[in-house]
């Protein structure tokens, strides 16, 4: 059974990435022909249908990516890349369990694959399964190399969120936010506490520096209108909520918007 879990940050895997520094794909082209016997397979072979995979997955064409992955695996048994990006594919798909499955793959091959220990946290997180993805997270974070600890410490504030400890929740989400690339998810969390708690002024005040370090993003903006008109000062929202709805006029979004504005 799928389970929708916004509140994650998904981060694409740094090693992924990597295969594009091999040189431009113009297209995910048809695959190399898989009638040759394994003695004549081009030793390149795995690496380019593996590249064509990525292209396939930053056009979210998820299937056709793991269709790719799956003969780089059969051309190079054995590699913990390839298993952490089929789960990624499926973690993409909501396919949680074939994806806790890939990356228990690939720690198996390579048990300090850092970004595969991440992804695995995201799946546990995102079946409810806090402890293990607790467990997963901090191990993350012991790796001082590791380039997305920001958005580690906001999956572990997420986690800690689900389970009740407010506190262990607020002091990740300021890790998140005070790092050299922000996550802007993280304002919003801090937002929620502080209104929960009745800080109204912390919760503008976290609400408006997400504003204003992310301008794009109109989930930031209806947070912050949506706030502003629930202590009375609908006057004040309007020029946020109606940048919403210009934005997106026939999202959801937009329609809420529409509503705290006493539109039809």
């Amino acid at each position: 059974m799928k389970r929708r879990t916004p509140w994650i940050v998904m981060i694409l895997a740094s090693l992924m990435l990597g295969l594009l520094a091999v040189g431009p794909i113009a297209d995910a082209s048809p695959s190399p022909k898989k009638n040759k016997k394994k003695s004549d397979v081009n030793p390149l072979y795995s690496q380019t249908l593996m590249r064509q995979g990525l292209v396939f997955m930053q056009q979210q064409r998820y299937d056709e990516a793991l269709d790719r992955f799956r003969e780089a695996e059969a051309a190079s048994p054995g590699n913990a890349t390839i298993n952490n990006m089929m789960g990624l594919c499926y973690m993409s798909l909501e396919q949680y369990d074939a994806a806790l499955k890939q990356f228990d793959l690939a720690l198996s091959i390579i048990p300090g694959f850092t970004d595969a220990r991440n992804n695995r946290g995201t799946v546990y997180l995102a079946l409810e399964q806090y402890r293990l993805a607790e467990v997963d997270f901090i191990a993350v974070l012991s790796d001082s190399t590791y380039p997305h600890r920001w958005k580690v410490y906001y999956n572990l504030g997420v986690t800690y969120l689900k389970r009740g400890q407010i506190g262990a929740a607020e002091e990740n989400f300021n890790k998140a936010i005070t790092a050299p690339r922000p996550v802007f998810e993280a304002y919003l969390r801090l937002a929620e506490i502080a209104h929960d708690q009745g800080r109204i002024d912390s919760a503008l005040g976290l609400l408006e520096e997400a504003r204003l370090k992310y301008p794009e993003r109109i989930d930031g903006l209806l947070a912050y209108g949506r706030l502003l008109v629930e202590i009375g000062q609908t006057e004040e929202a309007r020029p946020f909520l109606e940048n919403v709805i210009a934005a997106s006029p026939s999202s959801e979004m937009a329609s809420e918007a529409r509503t705290l504005l006493g539109r039809s």
